[in-house]
């Protein structure tokens, strides 16, 4: 019953106008679809196999002022859906249904997991869910450097570290992988980081409480301390300068990183290439 990979990633924002902009000007993305609904409207980007939904409208409303935007859902390919939302029950998660009968596991600080079957999984195919009408001029290929999502940083409460790791390796099949600390003594909770065999499916769990490099407790009002998903980071052939790191601080302090893998996994946030205190997958 395990998770195979990521369909697409689902960001809901007050502000889609400065969103898209951002993600095709500065990360490449290419504007491929548009969808109005009565109650949203989305935009598809897309980047070698990743696609990005962009959301706004009445729908989002009480997700955004209690999130105050950011990640509102990664949909992920599984090999028997059926039996990981029968999981996902069994271990206390709340499960509803798309319009489509979807299933969709709710997780921590607002992300949901759509649950799509691996065997009718199309990365060429517009996610479901939405009325799509092609963009006009748009490309048929996009001009970016990455080709997939290398890693998504997720933030908990340390309180639900444990809970939540569990829950990744238990319920959706993820197997955890060795991290390093960046400094010995160092008082904040140590990352984990979990992947799917096939590894195109990698969570790094950190802690928002804790600052990793002094431990203090963050301000609550802080947004790049806020739980959530706070990093998106795609898998580039070529990265210039190595590890190339991007904000955008309208949709909760969410970062966008360029990394490039020489193949094996590492983890640590020591690495000169990238800001100071934050951690990252490696080469």
């Amino acid at each position: 019953m395990a998770v195979r990979d990521i369909s697409h990633v689902e960001l809901y924002t007050r502000d889609t106008v400065g969103t898209v902009r951002f993600l095709v000007s500065t990360m490449g993305f290419t504007r491929v679809a548009d969808s109005v609904a009565v109650d949203r409207s989305s935009v598809l980007l897309r980047q070698g196999d990743v696609q990005i939904v962009v959301t706004s409208g009445w729908v989002t409303g009480r997700w955004l002022s209690e999130y105050g935007g950011g990640v509102a859902d990664i949909a992920v390919t599984c090999d028997n859906v059926s039996e990981i939302a029968r999981a996902a029950l069994a271990a206390g998660a709340k499960v509803t249904r798309s319009l489509q009968g979807n299933p969709i596991i709710s997780g921590w600080g607002g992300i949901s997991h759509t649950l799509l079957s691996a065997s009718t999984a199309d990365a060429a195919v517009p996610p479901a869910g939405h009325k799509w009408m092609a963009s006009p001029g748009a490309p048929a290929e996009s001009v970016g450097r990455a080709h997939r999502l290398d890693h998504i940083a997720i933030r908990l409460e340390t309180s639900g570290l444990a809970d939540y790791t569990a829950f990744y390796t238990e319920v959706l099949g993820l197997a955890p992988l060795p991290v390093s600390r960046p400094v010995p003594g160092d008082e904040a909770a140590s990352p984990v980081v979990v992947r799917s065999a096939s590894e195109r499916v990698v969570f790094a769990l950190t802690t928002a409480n804790a600052d990793h490099r002094t431990g203090a407790l963050p301000p609550s009002s802080d947004p790049e301390r806020a739980v959530g998903a706070h990093r998106l980071a795609f898998l580039a052939d070529d990265v210039l300068s190595g590890a190339r790191e991007f904000q955008d601080r309208g949709t909760r302090g969410l970062c966008y990183q360029l990394v490039e893998r020489s193949g094996a996994y590492g983890f640590s946030a020591d690495d000169a290439r990238l800001a100071a205190g934050t951690w990252s997958l490696v080469r």
